[in-house]
């Protein structure tokens, strides 16, 4: 007999093979973009999918018979708020969207996908994730349900091995509830985040277990830092398992720089932690300027044979806040010259491409900003990518401030994830908690949540924008740094002399309202003045609130509201105004006038910035404000070459002029201090349009499908200027690899929609008069006489249509029976695409024929099955019958029956108006290397095109 000590020895040896004899002939791990083509339908027909009585039987778009046939295939990220009409009526602070629980139909979603596992994907781990839903998610995989998850903004993720199979599809479906508001702005609504499916060995890296940071002797740079690597693993094999983890530091030119290993013992079904240091000469430091990114490659190894693989890309970096000197970067101070964003971009909302982050990145860079604080919830990860990639710092923030163990579960996911990245500088716990955040329990929540932060990350300094002024209670008495929501001037001051070792910055400073080229408030159609003279009760000018903190090098600088506008929220108007004016950009990127102010006092390079346009007539000889943005240290104003006065500039300040307008143009010269000319800037009276103009930001972009170029649509006049005043409605066809993905024109007030969905001509008949006869049935496809056209059906029970469902025709349990009506065509409805026939549901199982003819079955009481028949009519009398078995309780079919008739789909015809001389079109790549080709048309207008080249790149590893 063998003995226990001998027994376990070689049950563990048979494990370490079992999982050595894996890891051989399959590589680490895959992660794969799940978004193609997933079926979605806008609505909620199927409440009991949510009653979970047995475990693995998904009711209605949960189970995996459900029909999607006909559900419109879309691609994520998808925002269906986007698609949706302006309703008066809705909510404005979230854009006046048909969304909300007065709109119920259009606010619940349904999301399916069926995907593939093969036979060598046993006996790895399968897991699924979701960086974001809109609002409330429930999931199910083949008919099991798996979780429900509350929240839009942070990611969650399921191990779903138990329930996947091989070799054959797997369907995850999901459902979206977004009555609910999480926010009190433009949210959008859907999967408008990634999915991932992760496949890897048994004994793996944990989700975002590989955290990598740096430490120098007293936080102080120098040559020498050590990097300390921690890898969490997972373990799901039944035996203990030794494993070496080896890491490899990559520098920002791809060499090998460093590499070490350690080796540890795994218990069985258990996660273990195994912690790495290494020493690295002469680093290159990461700062927005200069954003250099190194590389952490760490290998996991069982019996000599790799299981698993990930790469990690950080920055090496100081960050922190000094009481006096205000924010450090690389031990140095560092002025932030922030702004708060929402996830939100003209024509595609809250859905936005990656290639789009980083487009936006550019754009608030191109005026000087460096910080980007995420308000009011943890951003998409590709956002974070962008800012490693290009520079930019990150206040990243929680939705919620909050100690309970859901809260604190949010939270522990999103440091995790976010933490490895060099762009995050501070966390953030919450935004503006008005009615708690003085109260003792607001302060025991954020020492609960800021000492968590600090254990998972303590590189990273906290704060909370506090919405108050000189008040040092609750969560202020507490947090880190104090962080400052408006309330410049003396209360800053005197809250710094009385706390003088809390280091301060401003989490959300300005809030000036503007529209991008309109100069006079205009109630009526909701713009404000682009002067930078119009601002809310809670918060003053660009100019005032800059020039005070600019002086005070304590105060680190601050976060401006807003550097985009964004649906919803709008501020001071309301209807017919449908989104924010706060931004230093509107909603597509185009600068307002205060972009130049920022750029300005922002950057080092001259600016000369002259406003306004200078195209208005009827206002000749009347006297027109012009206000000059620059750093220059004097400006000289010149109309039609004739001077207007020399003035000098006050640091972080503007200048204006009161002059009478002639057209012509009007111009500027900056000069140095000596009195040498370093700039000059010029606005012209153009003439009327006469062209339009095609500009894409990218004229080569990836042939990807997930690459994208951003075009800017003007008018041009006969000397080829901007008319700044255009309005002209534009068209837009393309032709090639490519396709339209959302229009804008940054008009706070327009109703035109961000995108455009193809059409499907359609009619619908009512299919009345079903009669009915208990019978046996053959429950498959053979057809019996009953099914036919020529059967005498007059003799048969008349069914009755309910609006609560089915009559319950069948009384008893295992009963069948066959029901029948006649549905009567001219020629002209055959003329039809599809004539698509859509039941209300059958108690329990249903076999459909059309003239006798097998047309589908269904074995889900709540499903509501949908077939195309077209094949099996003919212009006359058609009958449709449908055998049912009653399998429990009552049952039957119920009457509700419609035929649609379909025509083809009609492609969309895509446009948009220009607002004040400008829209915009995102045009993403297909997978077709070559180009494409954009077209603009007016009818006033000579068109214009612009063709942008797709080039091979390989896609990212993705599920098809």
């Amino acid at each position: 007999m063998i003995g226990l000590r001998s027994l376990l020895i070689l049950i563990a040896a048979i494990s370490t093979l079992v999982v050595t004899s894996w890891a051989a002939t399959q590589s680490p791990r895959q992660h794969l973009l799940l978004d193609a083509n997933w079926k979605f339908h806008l609505g909620d027909e199927w409440p009991e999918a949510l009653h979970l009585e047995s475990s693995g039987t998904g009711a209605g778009p949960a189970s995996e018979g459900f029909d999607d046939t006909f559900w419109r295939t879309v691609d994520l990220p998808h925002d269906w708020a986007i698609e949706l009409p302006f309703d008066a009526a809705a909510d404005g602070g979230h854009g006046f969207k048909a969304l909300g629980a007065k709109y119920q139909a259009n606010s619940i979603g349904w999301y399916r996908r069926t995907l593939t596992l093969t036979e060598a994907d046993k006996g790895k781990r399968i897991w699924l994730t979701f960086d974001g839903v809109f609002r409330d998610a429930s999931v199910w995989v083949n008919g099991w349900f798996v979780r429900h998850h509350e929240s839009g903004y942070y990611p969650f993720r399921e191990d779903i091995t138990d329930l996947v199979r091989f070799g054959k599809g797997n369907t995850i479906a999901v459902r979206v509830d977004a009555t609910k508001p999480e926010g009190w702005f433009y949210e959008g609504a859907g999967i408008y985040r990634h999915v991932w499916l992760d496949k890897t060995a048994p004994i793996a890296i944990a989700p975002n277990g590989v955290f990598v940071r740096t430490l120098f002797e007293k936080n102080v740079p120098n040559n020498h830092p050590t990097i300390v690597v921690e890898a969490r693993l997972l373990n799901s094999t039944g035996s203990g398992s030794k494993v070496t983890v080896r890491g490899q530091i990559v520098s920002p030119e791809g060499k090998e720089i460093g590499a070490f290993s350690k080796t540890a013992s795994l218990a069985r079904q258990s996660a273990g932690i195994v912690n790495l240091t290494s020493k690295i000469a002469s680093p290159i430091f990461w700062s927005p300027e200069s954003p250099k990114l190194y590389e952490l490659v760490t290998t996991v190894s069982t019996g000599g044979v790799v299981v698993d693989r990930q790469r990690t890309a950080f920055g090496i970096r100081t960050v922190g806040f000094d009481p006096n000197r205000g924010f450090l970067l690389n031990g140095k101070p560092y002025v932030l010259h922030g702004t708060c964003n929402h996830q939100d971009h003209a024509g595609v909302g809250a859905a936005m491409p990656d290639a789009l982050q980083e487009f936006r990145v550019r754009r608030l860079k191109d005026f000087g900003c460096n910080a980007y604080r995420t308000s009011h919830n943890p951003p998409t990860p590709e956002l974070l990518d962008a800012c490693d990639r290009l520079g930019m710092l990150v206040m990243d923030e929680s939705r919620l401030m909050g100690s309970d163990s859901e809260n604190m579960t949010k939270l522990d996911e999103n440091i995790r994830r976010d933490r490895n990245h060099p762009c995050v500088a501070i966390w953030n716990i919450a935004n503006e908690q008005f009615f708690v955040q003085d109260t003792p329990q607001a302060a025991n929540v954020a020492r609960t949540m800021q000492d968590y932060i600090k254990r998972l990350d303590g590189t990273r300094p906290v704060t909370y924008a506090a919405p108050e002024g000189n008040t040092y209670r609750g969560v202020n008495s507490v947090i880190e740094v104090r962080g400052w929501n408006y309330h410049y001037g003396p209360e800053m001051d005197r809250y710094h002399a009385e706390h003088p070792f809390q280091p301060n910055v401003g989490t959300e400073q300005a809030s000036v309202v503007g529209t991008r080229g309109i100069y006079t408030n205009d109630s009526k159609r909701g713009y404000v003045s682009a002067y930078d003279v119009v601002w809310p009760g809670w918060t003053t000018t660009a100019e005032s609130w800059w020039s005070f903190f600019a002086d005070r090098p304590w105060l680190s600088g601050g976060f401006v509201w807003t550097g985009f506008d964004y649906r919803g929220e709008p501020t001071p108007y309301w209807w017919p105004c449908i989104n924010s004016h706060f931004g230093i950009l509107d909603t597509c990127g185009f600068p307002k006038d205060a972009f130049y102010y920022y750029k300005s006092w922002w950057t080092a390079a001259p600016v000369l910035h002259v406003l306004p346009h200078w195209n208005w007539p009827g206002r000749e000889g009347q006297s027109v404000l012009v206000e000059v943005f620059s750093n220059c240290p004097q400006v000289e104003l010149f109309l039609n070459g004739r001077s207007l006065g020399r003035k000098r500039m006050k640091a972080n300040s503007k200048l204006s002029w009161e002059v009478i307008y002639a057209p012509g143009t009007l111009s500027a010269k900056g000069f140095d201090g000596a009195g040498k000319i370093i700039g000059e800037s010029k606005v012209e009276t153009t003439g009327p349009a006469v062209r339009l103009q095609l500009t894409p930001d990218r004229e080569t972009i990836a042939a990807d499908g997930e690459d994208i170029s951003v075009f800017t649509v003007s008018a041009l006049d006969a000397e080829g200027r901007a008319v700044p005043v255009a309005q002209n409605n534009v068209h837009f066809n393309i032709e090639g690899a490519g396709s339209i993905l959302g229009v804008g024109n940054g008009d706070p007030s327009s109703h035109e929609p961000d995108t455009y969905l193809p059409t499907l001509p359609s009619r619908e008949i009512p299919v009345l008069d079903w009669r009915w006869q208990r019978m046996p049935i053959s429950k498959n496809k053979t057809s019996l006489p009953e099914y036919a056209n020529d059967f005498t059906d007059s003799s048969w029970a008349a069914l009755r249509a309910q609006a609560g469902g089915n009559e319950s025709t069948i009384k008893t349990a295992n009963t069948s029976a066959v029901y029948r009506s006649h549905l009567v065509l001219s020629e002209k409805d055959l003329k039809a695409d599809r004539a698509l026939a859509c039941f209300s549901g059958c108690d329990d199982e249903g076999w459909y024929f059309v003239n006798g003819h097998f047309v589908g079955e269904s074995h889900d009481w709540q499903a509501r099955p949908v077939f195309d028949i077209r094949p099996f009519l003919h212009a006359g009398d058609n009958v449709i019958a449908v055998g049912v078995n009653n399998l429990y309780g009552e049952g039957g079919l119920n009457p509700n029956v419609t035929v649609r008739l379909l025509g083809k789909v009609v492609a969309p015809q895509w446009s948009r108006s220009l607002f004040n001389g400008l829209a915009q079109v995102i045009v993403r790549s297909t997978h077709a290397a070559g180009s494409f080709r954009l077209t603009a048309t007016t009818d006033e207008l000579k068109p214009a095109t612009a063709t942008v080249k797709t080039t091979p790149r390989a896609r990212r590893p993705f599920v098809p």
